[in-house]
């Protein structure tokens, strides 16, 4: 008769010990399922992209910023198959069918990077209320993706900007330092600023008069008779103006320089005589 093995106190913290730990890694592969949405139901979508770079197949698929799936697979689009904007590769995406109602015709998605290296994922922008809900084969539109290699230029073409400013600058800045150009010799030269000093000084000394109303220039400014008188003078000017004007007009058809007969002042004489007359009967005005 076989006897029956006993077991040891040590075999049975061993087997408990290999439980816990397939216990806790089961409890972390659906934590993580749960996260990734692993494990939830899906639909798929496409979306064609002139450039897929850095993009694989297993990258996260997010929406407005929150892991929704992943990416399935990543295929290229024959020549002669290319819609006419020339997209180039169709990414097939699946997505949870709990944001489903989020992803509209209008959504699009747009390849991006974890922080500034990191790596590369597939970000949709939720739809508006007014747009059809993307089904199971549906496709999605894309945006233009963020080109690090194209920022990186930018910025280095700035960074060169900056440099060619600076030298520039600092040019500048040395030959004011030598004394060249106009702005240097203000800087440098000493006889000039002296020079400039007693300018100045006799601007001053002749705007001071002007100012305190001393001179025919300061009267011009300050003295209010020495403006009526010069507003009256203006006014009898044009009064006189327009009293030769009249007359003239009034002469010329009397005079005789139209008809040859050399009677130009005969007939001007005439036409001053008339003016005076309707002006004293008050048929004209001055």
């Amino acid at each position: 008769m076989q006897r029956s093995t006993q077991i040891t106190w040590d075999q049975v913290r061993v087997g408990l010990v290999i439980i816990f730990t397939i216990t806790i890694l089961s409890v972390g592969v659906f934590l993580v399922g749960q996260i990734g949405n692993v494990f939830g139901e899906r639909y798929r979508l496409v979306t064609v992209m002139v450039s897929a770079a850095g993009l694989v197949p297993g990258a996260p698929v997010q929406v407005a910023g929150q892991t929704a799936g992943q990416v399935d697979r990543i295929e290229f689009i024959a020549p002669d198959q290319r819609p006419p904007t020339g997209e180039a590769v169709a990414v097939w995406l699946a997505v949870s069918t709990n944001i489903q109602d989020q992803v509209r015709a209008d959504s699009r998605a747009r390849v991006r990077t974890q922080g500034l290296l990191g790596d590369r994922l597939i970000d949709i922008e939720p739809g508006s209320a007014g747009s059809r809900v993307l089904q199971d084969g549906d496709t999605l539109s894309s945006a233009p993706a963020l080109s690090y290699q194209e920022l990186l230029g930018r910025a280095s073409d700035a960074v060169d900007g900056l440099t060619r400013l600076s030298t520039s600058l600092s040019d500048l800045t040395e030959g004011l330092l030598r004394g060249e150009g106009t702005a240097g010799q203000l800087l440098l030269n000493d006889q000039l600023y002296r020079q400039l000093v007693t300018l100045g000084d006799n601007l001053n000394e002749v705007l001071a008069p002007v100012a305190e109303g001393r001179g025919v220039f300061g009267r011009m400014l300050s003295d209010e008779e020495l403006y009526d008188r010069l507003v009256s003078a203006v006014t009898s000017l044009d009064t006189l103006t327009a009293w030769a004007s009249g007359a003239i007009r009034l002469s010329l058809p009397r005079a005789g320089f139209l008809d040859g007969h050399g009677g130009f002042a005969t007939g001007l004489a005439a036409g001053w005589r008339e003016f005076h007359r309707q002006v004293v009967d008050g048929r004209r005005s001055i």
